[in-house]
């Protein structure tokens, strides 16, 4: 070995040697980080910043060489405990295909045309604030909820999931807001909405066959074998005359011929018509016709809106939980209840009994039905569950809380009787 290395071997034994004795004095040029044997970590350096966390204790943070930094959607180093923002990272997203150079351009050229994702559309101000101010005449200060108190910054994580016996829950947990009902909103706009949600739910459900158009009526002049046959002879002279065709007895024979076949299929087709109409068909076309009739329709409609205007004032409704009463399944099952009908328990009719009506709804696994409609026929026991606890729970409220279900549920029973004797008079 060398002079100068052995030397060196020297010194790393003298200075181990003094370590573990204790005799090695720190002098005044020395370096600090010299104290310490086998240090973690580089001695922190810079400028402390002091401050006190959500439990009360002083928490010093040394910026970058913070343990507690974490980085942010925005790229911002921030100290988890004080929240101050350490630094900033200004590396930049790459793609796959990036390979290191910029090839951005500052010509405004080269970055025009259509964005990518197409262009959004400008939000309509004016109706906004039409929305906005409509929204606050609905409004009243009994329904405006106070705004919570801000919560702590960096709140102590709650833990998840079941605890030990000998654990207790570290932070109450936060009680629910309770939800705004929206069944109380019952404007003018709200309720043709409904009205128009119910009358799409009819057209889903009821199956029957579009009545076809009323066909024209023969004319009798063609089942005249005289008349057909001197058109059809005129006809064939004037071709001859215009040099279209010669005349031939064998030609004129055969024009005779067609016309006798023709008058033929016109006295068959009025003989067929005259047959239909003594077996009723058209008595059965008028009462399938009741089912599109428009003021059918609409009444019924205008019925399910008021029986749901009734139910949302009920006890059961009220202490519903958010999802279990929704107005499809609803309405379809009022539409259900048309074959046995719906009293109060005092007797009184709020859905009638219209078989014209109920027969052509879908039946189970019916070969006609759609999905819709097997959709809304699947939910209609939820609806007729909901309808008759919402009649049920009446008896259990006072009697001041139940009258204004009770005097809809009335004007329900007159629109009802209504609905009655419209189908009646167009079956």
């Amino acid at each position: 070995m060398e002079m100068d290395a052995l030397f060196a071997l020297a010194d790393e034994a003298r200075d181990e040697w003094r370590r573990e004795t204790g005799a090695d004095d720190l002098p005044d040029d020395a370096d600090a980080a010299s104290i310490f044997v086998d240090p973690p970590c580089r001695i922190r350096t810079g400028r402390a910043y002091y401050s006190t966390d959500a439990s009360g204790d002083v928490h010093v943070c040394f910026g970058q060489q913070c343990p507690h930094v974490i980085i942010d959607r925005e790229h911002n180093w921030v100290c988890a405990i004080s929240g101050r923002v350490v630094c900033v990272e200004c590396s930049r997203d790459h793609d796959p295909s990036w390979t290191g150079r910029s090839t951005g351009s500052a010509n405004p050229d080269d970055t025009a045309g259509t964005p990518l994702g197409g262009w959004v559309k400008r939000r309509d101000m004016f109706g906004a604030s039409v929305a906005a101010f409509r929204s606050a005449n609905q409004m009243s200060d009994a329904e405006v909820a106070p705004p919570p108190s801000a919560a702590p910054a960096f709140a102590p994580a709650v833990k998840r999931g079941a605890l030990c016996v000998d654990e207790v829950p570290e932070v109450a947990p936060t009680p629910k807001r309770p939800r705004n009902s929206r069944k109380e909103n019952w404007s003018r706009e709200a309720i043709d909405k409904m009205a128009g949600e119910a009358l799409g739910v009819i057209n889903s459900l009821f199956i029957v066959k579009q009545p076809k158009a009323p066909e024209a009526p023969l004319d009798p002049r063609l089942q005249n074998l005289e008349f057909v046959k001197l058109g059809a002879i005129r006809k064939y002279i004037k071709q001859c005359a215009d040099g279209a065709a010669s005349l031939n007895l064998d030609a004129l024979s055969n024009v005779l011929v067609h016309a006798n076949e023709f008058v033929r299929e016109q006295r068959a087709a009025a003989a067929k018509r005259l047959a239909d109409a003594a077996r009723g068909a058209t008595a059965k076309s008028c009462r399938t016709l009741a089912v599109y009739s428009g003021q059918i329709r609409d009444q019924l409609s205008q019925l399910i809106v008021s029986l749901w205007r009734a139910a949302c004032l009920t006890k059961h409704f009220k202490a519903s939980k958010k999802g279990s009463d929704a107005f499809r399944p609803f309405a379809a099952g009022i539409l259900y209840s048309l074959k046995r009908g719906l009293y109060l328990p005092d007797g009184t009719c709020v859905v009638p009994v219209l078989a014209e009506l109920a027969a052509h709804l879908p039946a189970l696994r019916s070969a006609s039905s759609t999905p819709a409609a097997r959709q809304l026929q699947s939910s209609s026991h939820r609806g007729i569950c909901s309808i008759q606890r919402a009649l049920t729970s009446i008896s259990e409220m006072k009697q001041v809380d139940a009258l204004p279900a009770l005097t809809l549920l009335r004007d329900a029973s007159r629109q009802g009787a209504f609905l009655r004797e419209v189908v009646s008079r167009n079956s």
